[in-house]
């Protein structure tokens, strides 16, 4: 029997909290603690009774800000019935720490790139990306848990006041961007997108659509595309509706108050978020950063993903369990491998 979930409960479906106490559970063993091996028994046991699971597709668990407490962070997530998760790299070093985690935790998989600001560095060292991206094929290639090729794409936007970014900054984004999708059409891997605009605008989201329109390889290559933390306005959101192998993923931010924001106000990304099918939506949290109004200012965490989830039902007039259900549906679409 399906149990009708109330989308604003604070509980994972609005039945039971989760009340496994990770204070009760012994100390680690090698390669993963008996704390998380326990933790995930009573979560199966338990979520296939009374829930549906969730992934977070988007995460940084490498930073040394877990360093401390990064086993009680995945206890933490699997007591909130998060099953998986995805480590991005973002570096070519954050790709190879991103692997290492996946080789620890058999619930974590990797995802192996290079970030737009990654290609302003080489801009400022005077470098070509040639080298850069075989080594990220190399990266890629070392383990069977990468699942996807990113985050790459777009930013333009510029953090200091009085700054922009140069137009030779632009155009070896937008190589780099070029030679992964091409890295991730040769793997057979999606392609999880990095996007952001300039301030006030949407050109680095109009950039991205142009490329990945003008690239119908991409559709006969069945290559998926993920637009991380999307927040998109609802003209562009359009645009990208149209190429049917783009997903779009959200993350806490659409819990913040309404106020102003790279594309206008926050009202305009509810109505973006009210545009996405749920056939082709995904939730994340790209912890550490972007953690839910709740805890705003603080760390971020997977278990948070679930407020995300609980925001987008509210937003769409949906249950807990729809997103729940669409979202791990399309987990099994797009990511093959898990």
């Amino acid at each position: 029997m399906r149990h009708i979930r109330d989308p604003a409960s604070p509980s994972l479906c609005g039945i039971l909290p989760l009340s496994l106490s990770a204070k009760t559970m012994p100390v680690q063993i090698p390669a993963v603690s008996k704390e998380i091996f326990f933790c995930q028994l009573f979560s199966i046991l338990f979520h296939s009774l009374f829930y549906f699971f969730m992934i977070d597709i988007h995460t940084h668990l490498y930073w040394k800000s877990y360093d401390a407490d990064r086993d009680a962070v995945l206890v933490r997530a699997h007591q909130s019935g998060i099953e998986k998760m995805f480590v991005i790299g973002c570096t070519l070093e954050e790709s190879r720490e991103s692997i290492k985690l996946t080789e620890k935790y058999d619930e974590l998989f990797a995802s192996v790139g290079l970030h737009p600001h990654f290609f302003n560095a080489l801009v400022q060292e005077k470098k070509g990306i040639t080298g850069e991206i075989e080594a990220l094929r190399t990266i890629a290639q070392s383990s069977k848990k990468v699942i996807a090729i990113g985050e790459c794409g777009l930013d333009y936007y510029a953090h200091e006041e009085g700054t922009v970014i140069t137009d030779q900054e632009k155009m070896l984004q937008k190589e780099g961007f070029l030679a992964q999708i091409t890295l991730a059409k040769e793997l057979r891997l999606p392609l999880i997108i990095h996007s952001r605009a300039s301030k006030g605008q949407s050109d680095a989201y109009e950039d991205i659509l142009e490329i990945l329109k003008n690239d119908m390889s991409l559709t006969s290559h069945k290559l998926p595309c993920i637009l991380h933390c999307y927040m998109g306005d609802t003209e562009v959101t359009k645009k990208f509706l149209d190429l049917p192998f783009v997903f779009f993923s959200f993350t806490a931010n659409i819990t913040y108050p309404v106020k102003k924001t790279l594309v206008g106000t926050r009202s305009d990304l509810t109505e973006t978020v009210k545009m996405i099918p749920l056939g082709r939506l995904f939730v994340e949290t790209d912890c550490p950063f972007l953690a839910p109004q709740s805890k705003r200012g603080e760390r971020n965490e997977p278990s948070a993903v679930l407020e995300v989830a609980q925001k987008i039902a509210r937003i769409q007039g949906k249950t807990l369990c729809d997103i729940e259900e669409a979202t791990m549906e399309n987990v099994k679409t797009v990511f093959v491998m898990v």
